[in-house]
């Protein structure tokens, strides 16, 4: 029996541009912290090695006191590592990190870096890694074209054999995958298992073949991410036994509404307020409809209150539509000309353009205004 955990993805270095200080450097933290969980995880599962499918570098010109913290973190492994560079992270050329000075004197020797198609063999030859790395950023074909069913029994003829490969299976993002590969490549190479990075969601293919995603969330896509994979196997030929073990440290969170009443503001601030560990917690907000300027004043100081409790808000979506109440409107409007005016930015608020979007912000910071002198 052999057992070991397939991950990939965690592209430490990752910069977060689009986040708030406060969470770029968490989330920036939260990656390297994802080795020392994977580290704890592979002692308490008694695994024999661990695998790292891909893009374990966010890339290949990122500082050197990522890569020395990085190799430091990779010291509390008390198994051999195993790390096939990806397309973030890609092996081609001088400039990869992997060749990088800085990380060949920090590397620990349980570490070792899968950066040709040789056969890597372990535990006196009762495992056959048999590797695909990606040389080029832009790569095409099918990079695990070279992985057949003799490949590698030259050096370990009774191993239980592993594919490590770096692609997609299908087109998941919808925009063409350059590095494709075949699924049945488990089955036509005659794999034990096929160890599989670059879709950061925990993903089966077929009974030998997954995808581990990234054991560190780091998108608001919800396709399974914060995972790594413990896998048993008795024996060459055996079926493999695949154990999904969470390892997230954050919450990537989305909130998709339409909101038109008190009661639906309600039901937001009771959604946020059952947070587990909001200071660990990203949230993309997504709200459409239409509220009176009062309900969004309310909405606005309920936004607020999560923005300055979670780790990090993110808006999308048309946002809420503000439409006075026959109150507001007579609240706004006393006698002559303002009354004159109002009426005609009330009239223009009905219209779909963006002169009517205009006049609803304007009657709206009238209502304020008005508010705030009384």
């Amino acid at each position: 029996m052999i057992r070991f955990l397939h991950t990939a993805d965690l592209q430490i270095g990752k910069p977060f541009h689009w986040a708030n200080d406060r969470a770029r450097l968490k989330l920036r933290e939260r990656r390297q912290e994802a080795l020392d969980e994977l580290a704890r995880v592979a002692e308490e599962r008694a695994v024999d090695f661990v695998v790292i499918a891909g893009d374990f570098f966010d890339a290949n010109t990122l500082g050197d006191d990522v890569v020395t913290q990085t190799c430091a973190r990779l010291k509390g492994f008390s198994v051999p590592v195993l790390i096939l560079p990806g397309n973030h992270d890609f092996a081609g050329g001088p400039g990869c990190v992997f060749k990088r000075d800085t990380f060949l004197r920090n590397q620990p020797e349980q570490v070792t870096v899968l950066d040709t198609t040789e056969p890597h063999v372990l535990l006196d030859g009762r495992v056959a890694v048999l590797p695909a790395p990606i040389t080029r950023k832009d790569q095409v074909g099918d990079p695990t074209a070279h992985v057949t069913s003799q490949f590698g029994r030259d050096v370990a003829p009774d191993a239980v054999r592993i594919g490590l490969a770096h692609g997609g299976v299908v087109d998941f993002s919808g925009e063409g995958t350059l590095s494709r590969i075949d699924p049945d490549r488990a089955e036509r190479a005659e794999l034990d298992y096929l160890a599989l990075g670059d879709w950061h969601g925990c993903k089966q293919i077929n009974r030998r073949t997954w995808y581990s995603g990234t054991p560190e969330p780091d998108s608001f896509q919800q396709n399974d991410q914060g995972h790594v994979l413990c896998v048993e196997i008795a024996r060459q030929g055996a079926m493999p036994s695949v154990d999904k073990v969470a390892t997230s440290k954050t919450d990537w969170l989305k909130y998709e509404d339409e909101i038109t009443t008190e009661q639906d503001i309600d039901a937001l601030q009771r959604w946020f307020a059952e947070f587990d560990r909001p200071l660990d917690t990203l949230v993309r907000l997504e709200l459409s409809g239409t509220l009176t300027f009062e309900q969004i004043d309310r909405l606005e100081q309920t936004i607020a209150d999560l923005e300055n409790t979670i780790l990090h808000l993110r808006r999308r979506g048309e946002g809420i539509q503000p439409k006075a109440s026959a109150d507001e409107i007579d609240s706004i409007a006393t006698d002559g000309y303002l009354r004159t005016a109002v009426e005609r930015l009330r009239a223009q608020s009905e219209v779909p353009t963006e002169e009517g979007a205009i006049a609803k912000q304007a009657l709206q910071q009238l209502y304020r205004f008005k508010q705030s002198g009384s």
